[in-house]
């Protein structure tokens, strides 16, 4: 929502009309946001939340007498593993050799990806789709916004969201698990997360979390690390890119994994909504004396591989080398080199599959829009963050004014849908999309 349209805009209420086959029923819904109110970027993620009548066929906005029907998307009822990473929004993206990495490493400590697409090279998206239909990953067109009827002037809302409304997928991803999943991870598709003493992401994150029903989220630092790619798809090797990895002097912005049932919504790297929440009552339903409220708890024996920059090299370039320590210091390595040989050797195992091997000669063997976004992004965010020049209060961080040519030999997917406008209302018209699927028509743009 357009945070300028009311005076503020988490005192509005909105009106909500539930009907399933046997009654109708009217409740008011409050809303939250992730992003904080003083922030440059008018539109806002905002998350209404009531509770309306069992088995609801149809949900409706009211305002002054007008209504309008508000699709529901269904959760989901039985996770594919405990552990769902929620994967930011992909634009332009070409850099197949990061899935591939995520991809195994989520798959061998058992978490299982769910992936948002606005727009992907177009042979990058077939060799997802075979992952897809594997049941390894799950994909879904990211949205851009679009009004198609408007009763006046307005800003454009792709240019004045936070990051291309990255939180709001990670919210969708949220709730779409909330009741299905034993742990949601809110992450970049170059965020790597290896376990440290344990064989799988549930483990650690059980061990860590250690019953404390008061830690809102486990949050890992992100370390930022430079290593190589390679063009040739049967020749991927994680043991590659651990081993050529060196370590950057700088440090990003890290993510958090969490149990869903703390949260509501979540921003890019964790919940504020969720910390500003009073809890009355303690773990055994006994009323407290005084509300508490839920913190972060940060990792300081492990933190998140950072694939910041990857480097294209040949096969005969590529040194051998020893696994890197983990970057919090520890003396313990990365990644144990057992574990590291059974990646591999899942990873050639599949890329072997005739279905997978077949699209090697189609993937994108140099880089065309990574430097072209890295450049942008740099210029519009990560310099001025580096140099400690953002002002959240001036700048609204969003990289959508990116030129991104087009090639003909480089056809591209991008996320579509049919955009609806609602009736005009007072002070919010709502705005909403169905059918979304993805077409070749478009290209690669944000």
């Amino acid at each position: 929502m357009n945070k300028r349209t009311v005076g503020k805009i988490t005192d509005y209420k909105i009106n909500l009309v539930g009907t399933n086959r046997t009654a109708k029923f009217e409740n008011q819904a409050w809303v939250s946001t992730e992003h904080r109110l003083f922030e440059r970027c008018d539109y806002l993620l905002i998350t209404a939340q009531s509770n309306m009548l069992d088995n609801m066929e149809k949900l409706e906005i009211e305002a002054e007498g007008v209504l309008v029907e508000v699709p529901i998307k269904k959760p989901v009822i039985n996770a594919p593993k405990p552990v769902i990473f929620c994967v930011s929004p992909q634009f332009a993206a070409e850099q197949w050799q990061t899935f591939l990495v995520q991809l195994h490493v989520s798959k061998k400590y058992g978490a299982h990806l769910h992936l948002y697409i606005v727009s992907m090279v177009e042979s990058y998206f077939n060799l997802i789709r075979e992952y897809q239909k594997m049941g390894l990953v799950s994909i879904e067109p990211w949205l851009t916004i679009k009004f198609p009827v408007t009763d006046g002037p307005y800003l454009e809302p792709n240019r004045n969201v936070e990051l291309r409304n990255q939180a709001a997928a990670h919210t969708d991803c949220l709730l779409m698990y909330k009741e299905a999943a034993s742990f949601v991870g809110i992450l970049d598709m170059d965020d790597i997360l290896i376990p440290t003493n344990a064989n799988s992401y549930y483990e650690e994150f059980e061990r860590e979390y250690s019953g404390d029903w008061l830690i809102s989220a486990l949050h890992y630092d992100k370390y930022d690390y430079k290593t190589i790619k390679v063009g040739d798809l049967g020749s991927q090797s994680l043991s590659a890119i651990v081993k050529n990895a060196e370590r950057l002097p700088t440090k990003d912005t890290g993510k958090s994994f969490l149990r869903p049932e703390r949260f509501n919504s979540t921003w890019s790297h964790w919940s504020r909504a969720a910390e500003k929440v009073p809890i009355y009552f303690d773990e055994n339903g006994e009323r407290l004396k005084e509300p508490v409220f839920r913190k972060l708890k940060t990792i300081s024996n492990n933190g998140m591989f950072h694939l910041k920059n990857m480097y294209l090299k040949s096969l005969d370039e590529l040194k051998g080398g020893e696994i890197p320590l983990n970057p919090t210091g520890q003396l313990a390595k990365m990644i144990s080199d057992n574990h590291l040989n059974e990646i591999d050797e899942d990873m050639k195992k599949m890329l072997s599959l005739p279905r997978i091997a077949q699209l090697a000669d189609t993937l994108p063997q140099e880089e065309f829009y990574m430097p072209i976004i890295f450049n942008c992004y740099n210029q519009s965010f990560y310099h001025l963050r580096d140099t400690n020049q953002m002002r959240p209060n001036i700048l609204c961080v969003n990289a959508y004014s990116c030129d991104l040519p087009q090639r003909e030999d480089m056809p591209c997917v991008h996320s579509d849908a049919t955009y609806h406008s609602g009736p005009s209302m007072w002070p919010i018209t709502y705005h909403f999309a169905t059918n979304a699927f993805f077409s070749r028509d478009i290209g690669c743009y944000q």
